[in-house]
């Protein structure tokens, strides 16, 4: 039977985000690295696209049912990201992930367009990386992160089930490694759909 681990959930600030990334309010002025690749470790590495380009681009996350996707991607992939899971007794809702990835690369920026509450799930960059690894960093709409090269995440997640669109930029190559949370170590990340409760 697969455990499940319940990822703290922070607010997105610099403090919170330091070691994976840097919280930003302008999207236009947000810049990311570009790196050096191919990786030296043991993951297999996904790789499309050009070379040492920075890419621009929106993309939408929405909920069908039980299940979040995220669709209009120019060079990754899209599909299915999550399922969304009710607690009958907090009637609290989470969601269920098993699949991260990690661009090697280059770095990522991720902002909701229009001011939605959303969530983004990261780890530190590491070849072994564990479920208590991840943090789940909570934003009002007004700002966004950008992620260093290498740090696990996935697609951002709405709070709401209405279609949500980000504004993205990251590495033209795409060259990214994955894992399967399942496989590796038989557990869900479990991640609370709500604010962080005050301190």
């Amino acid at each position: 039977m697969a455990n499940y681990y319940q990822v703290p959930l922070k607010r997105l600030n610099s403090e919170n985000a330091q070691g994976m990334g840097v919280c930003f309010t302008t999207f236009e002025d947000v810049e990311i690295d570009l790196c050096r690749w191919p990786t030296q470790g043991k993951r297999p590495l996904i790789s499309v696209g050009g070379y040492g380009a920075v890419l621009e681009e929106e993309f939408k996350v929405y909920w069908r049912g039980s299940t979040v996707f995220s669709a209009g991607h120019q060079n990754a992939r899209g599909g299915a990201t999550g399922k969304i899971v009710s607690d009958p007794k907090s009637q609290s809702k989470y969601v269920l992930l098993n699949w991260l990835s990690a661009h090697l690369d280059a770095g990522e920026a991720l902002m909701p367009k229009n001011g939605e509450p959303s969530i983004f799930l990261v780890a530190p960059p590491k070849e072994d990386v564990k479920p208590e690894d991840f943090v789940a960093l909570y934003s009002d709409g007004s700002c966004g992160i950008s992620m260093h090269a290498g740090v696990w995440h996935t697609a951002p997640l709405s709070l709401s089930e209405k279609e949500v669109v980000y504004q993205r930029k990251q590495g033209s190559i795409y060259a990214t490694i994955d894992c399967l949370l399942l496989k590796e170590h038989n557990t869900w990340l479990k991640i609370p759909l709500r604010q962080p409760e005050a301190v």
